[in-house]
């Protein structure tokens, strides 16, 4: 299809109505605001004033509720979604119901409150965890810690030292007159009392860093090791209590969580449609809305905006040099491969929709990489299911369904039927199989690969053509000729004649060749000479030349296009490989039989899910750098309307 066609629009609404207004272009999402600095209303009449409000109160709310959600969620019961419903549903009713309350916010502070108390007994559970770590191999020492600290003529040093340097330690200190008091073993070090004179207290020191001595730190301790020990694990145990009774509140708390959700997603849309009316310019009385709408949307956004009588909405032409956003449309058929379009970014609004183009291309691609018609039968099933139980957006899975139908197609024309099991398990169905199958890629390899470049030479050559025929269409006709029909002729000259030489054509056409030859003179020239338009002659021709050479870096795309095959052939190998593990299995009876029914099943679904990653990865890939880069410049800005966003809930809106 194309690109929608957009309409530049301005809203003029009393201040009066401006809010209510927003809401309803909110709820339609027909228009994309553009705040004043954007705007060209603004520089045509500067004396217009911004509010620039940044609601931060609003902000700093959802911010908060956003965290006392996250922090009920585990003592709630799990959300009614899944991955085919990640939003919660919630009846017009009940959400105008919750956002309208007065009070709707009071147990906000509550969860705040308890999460704040029960990070800070976290904190102190694990500082007290530290401290018992820390005096738990001093246990035994009866002595209170205070009277450690060294007398008038010796100094005491209290700590832990390694077992392997354990006894050299004590060899050291008997040069020094030190004694060694081993309090207890612990965890591959002796906890030890090592006390000396004053005057050799410097030597002593100096021998326990040797050895790796770890001193022990009593700050803030009173008394012996061992009540110590029993008042930290009974404020241990106070916590545990106290961190009980906190989570039995909060799983009460928790079943106001979906209000929460509410409230959230409500104060978002808010603070969305506060942001547009504070970023637009404004006087005393009036709020100017300028923005963009798609043209066939401008008659409905007419309609909504005469609802409200002190409200108006006009057609406007941009300024010369403004951009307007992208958006891209396309049919039933080809609008599921907009996924990829979009991966890549949109279009520039100077580009062609390349969608359209990438859809057949992407499908096949996709299915040669697989190549086996169980595989894409299977895969249609499940993606047929998906897709009834699915809400929202459906697309891709449509898109994967299109491919899986190429894989099946591709799959029976080689021959591949999860791998070789036909062959292996199901020799009765040979026939049909050998009916349905062109040719078999590991007999003719060369058959693939041939298939491979040939498709590889289509789409590059399709690439150019279109960028031909769009630059042609848009007036560049000096581009359009020079930058790609040239092209066209020229490979498509030198294909011919390589066909030709190599004999492909036989001898009856053989004269194809010289025509080929003398044909691709003429778009040579044309390269030569204006495929550089700027500058002077000398430089022109030498760039020209060189493009002329660089026909090598198409060869380069065109090989790329080998890596269908080998992916296609590892799926195959891959499928006959279990199967031949299968088989062998087989071989140790009824057990057997059971062990090779697992082994086939989750083998060949591994196959699946792993090929069809690689399918859809290098599928995309040979669009992104091989394709698009002949035709697309890129860079477009999407499209984005001020609308109604949701993070947990789905407002089902009631029918009139």
């Amino acid at each position: 299809m194309a690109l929608a066609s957009m309409q530049k629009v301005m809203i003029v609404a009393h201040r009066s109505q401006a809010t209510e207004l927003l809401g309803a272009l909110q709820d339609a999402g027909l228009v994309q605001i553009l705040d004043a600095e954007r705007a060209m209303v603004t520089k045509e009449w500067p004396e217009l004033v911004v509010e620039s409000k940044r609601h931060r109160s609003i902000a700093e709310t959802t911010d908060r509720l956003s965290k006392a959600i996250d922090f009920l969620k585990p003592y709630s019961e799990k959300d009614a979604t899944s991955l085919f419903t990640p939003f919660i549903p919630v009846d017009e009713a009940t959400y105008s119901d919750i956002v309208s309350q007065k009070d709707s916010l009071s147990y906000l502070g509550q969860v705040e409150e308890m999460s704040t108390r029960l990070e800070k007994l976290a904190t102190e559970a694990e500082n007290l965890n530290t401290q018992l770590i820390k005096l738990m191999p001093w246990q035994s020492l009866t002595v209170p810690v205070e009277q450690l600290g060294g007398f008038a003529t010796s100094t005491v040093f209290v700590g832990q030292v390694g077992d392997q340097h354990f006894d050299s330690l004590c060899e050291k200190l008997t040069e020094f007159e030190a004694a060694v008091e081993i309090v207890a073993p612990f965890n591959r070090t002796q906890a030890c009392i090592v006390i000396c004179l004053n005057e050799v207290a410097g030597d002593v020191h100096k021998a326990l860093r040797s050895v790796e001595f770890e001193a022990a730190a009593f700050e803030g301790v009173s008394g012996t090791v061992d009540e110590n020990i029993r008042r930290v694990q009974d404020r241990l145990n106070a916590i545990g209590v106290e961190k009980e009774a906190l989570a039995n509140q909060a799983v009460e708390l928790a079943k106001d969580k979906l209000n929460m959700q509410i409230l959230f997603d409500h104060l978002q849309n808010l603070h969305g449609r506060l942001a547009a009316r504070s970023a637009a310019p404004a006087t005393d009385h009036a709020i100017f809305l300028e923005g963009w709408a798609k043209k066939k949307d401008f008659a409905r956004l007419e309609r909504l905006v005469t609802q409200f009588n002190a409200c108006d909405v006009a057609a406007i032409e941009p300024a010369p040099d403004e951009e307007p956003p992208v958006e891209i449309e396309n049919g039933p058929m080809t609008s599921p491969f907009e996924a990829v379009t979009r991966l890549y970014g949109m279009p520039a609004t100077s580009d062609v929709d390349p969608t359209v183009f990438l859809a057949p291309f992407f499908a096949i691609f996709f299915g040669i990489c697989l190549t086996d018609a169980a595989y894409g039968l299977i895969m249609i099933g499940f993606l047929w299911w998906l897709l009834r139980k699915i809400k929202g957006d459906k697309k891709f899975v449509m898109m994967m369904i299109f491919c899986s139908i190429t894989t099946v197609v591709a799959g029976a024309l080689t021959g591949g039927w999860c791998g070789d099991a036909i062959q292996q398990f199901i020799p009765q169905l040979a026939g049909i199989r050998n009916a349905l199958m062109w040719f078999d890629p590991l007999e003719k390899p060369m058959y693939f690969f041939n298939i491979s470049l040939g498709l590889g030479y289509l789409q590059i050559i399709t690439g150019i053509f279109i960028g031909f025929v769009h630059k042609f269409r848009r007036g560049e006709k000096m581009a359009a000729v020079f930058d790609h029909l040239s092209w066209f002729i020229w490979l498509n000259s030198l294909a011919v004649f390589g066909l030709a030489k190599a004999g492909m054509f036989g001898e009856r056409f053989a004269w194809l060749g010289t025509v080929a030859g003398i044909a691709a003179i003429i778009p040579a020239v044309m390269i030569i000479l204006f495929s550089e338009r700027e500058g002077g002659w000398g430089g022109r021709i030498g760039m020209g030349i060189y493009n002329v050479f660089s026909t090598v870096f198409y060869v380069g795309d065109i090989l790329s296009y080998i890596r269908l095959m080998a992916l296609g052939m590892v799926t195959a190998g891959f499928g006959m490989a279990i199967n031949e593990i299968v088989k062998s299995v087989m071989e140790m009876g009824v057990f057997g039989y059971i062990l090779g029914a697992v082994i086939f099943v989750g083998g060949h679904v591994f196959n699946i899910a792993n090929s069809a990653l690689s399918a859809f990865v290098h599928s995309m890939r040979l669009q992104f750098v091989e394709f698009f880069t002949k035709f697309l410049q890129g860079g477009g800005k999407e499209f984005d309307p001020l609308r109604e966003s949701y993070r947990y809930i789905e407002v089902k809106k009631e029918k009139p």
